[in-house]
Order: structure tokens, then sequence, then C-alpha cells
């Protein structure tokens, strides 16, 4: 029998409260945060989240817990982490 401790459990959850708080587990870093989008990452996939007047509100990197707040309009998953840098994507 498999030690629990070993295993990498790997679980996102997204709770989103009258598309105007959103509270998110599983984040690994934030990559990205204007007013309108703000890019993380969870795991080896990227969550973008749309919308307006967004700001990180809290993020807890030893938790995986990152909270935002605005207005949410959309969000999505891109399954691969793009490894491009800023010059690869300029010069494609």
């Amino acid at each position: 029998m498999e030690n629990i401790s070993n295993v990498d459990v790997k679980i996102n959850t997204v709770n989103i409260y009258n598309r105007e708080k959103m509270e998110v587990t599983g984040v690994v870093e934030v990559l990205s945060s204007t007013e309108t989008e703000i890019i993380a990452r969870i795991f080896d996939q990227i969550m973008v989240i749309v919308g307006k007047g967004l700001r990180v509100s809290k993020l807890v990197p030893e938790e995986k817990f990152l909270c935002i707040v605005g207005n949410i309009n959309g969000l999505k998953y891109e399954s691969k982490v793009n490894k491009k840098s800023f010059l690869g994507k300029v010069f494609k």
C-alpha cells in the first residue's frame, strides 16, 4: 500500500460569489495581473480570468490559494504553460 504522504494530490477548486469575488485553490503562481485580466498557473495549466476592476485580494502561495475581487466576466483554462520567452514571442 502506498504511503498517502508521498502522493502529489492536484486539486483545483473555484468558488465565485455573485461575480464579484472568486476564490481559487491549487494556484502555484500569478503570472500576470491587470484590471481586465489575471493569469495564474494551476499546476501544469493556465487559468485566465477576465473582467473589469479585477485585483488580487489575497495570495497565499504556501496554501496555493488565490482570492480575486472585481467584476468577473469569464474564466478559461489553457492546457499547456507557454514556455516561450518574451523575445521568442516577438521574433516568431
